[in-house]
């Protein structure tokens, strides 16, 4: 079950791949400094961050698990 979600993710990868890299990065770095410079920082960020590097990684693993 959760290969077959991981197979998913992957598909969405490769047809969207030119533009998750940016979206991880901008939102790392927007996490970061707002971490860095307000007291009640938002998770936000760093959620939409995690997602797009799961999204990264589940693209580049899909090769090897088909």
């Amino acid at each position: 079950m959760l290969i077959s979600l991981m197979q998913g993710i992957g598909i969405l990868y490769y047809w969207t791949w030119f533009i998750w890299p940016f979206v991880f990065v901008v939102s790392l770095v927007y996490a970061i400094s707002s971490l860095v410079k307000d007291d009640k920082a938002s998770m936000t960020p760093t959620l939409v961050a995690s997602i797009s590097l799961l999204i990264i990684l589940a693209g580049v693993t899909s090769p090897a698990m088909s």
